[in-house]
């Protein structure tokens, strides 16, 4: 579930680097300021702490 949860905010973070780097190339401060502010700041760290509390294993398979 954890391994999950982290796949879905990396998938997030690309998209918004994504979207930022297109509204900033488009002049659209607000939109930039938004996503990088609002979205990105506050997701990195979460991805960040879900990381750590992951251990590299195989899954089972029962």
């Amino acid at each position: 579930m954890l391994s999950r949860l982290l796949e879905a905010h990396e998938l997030i973070l690309a998209d918004c680097h994504d979207a930022a780097a297109r509204a900033q190339e488009m002049g659209d401060d607000g939109t930039n300021d938004f996503l990088v502010s609002d979205v990105v700041r506050t997701d990195e760290p979460q991805a960040w702490f879900v990381a750590e509390h992951l251990v590299d294993t195989s899954p089972v398979h029962a």
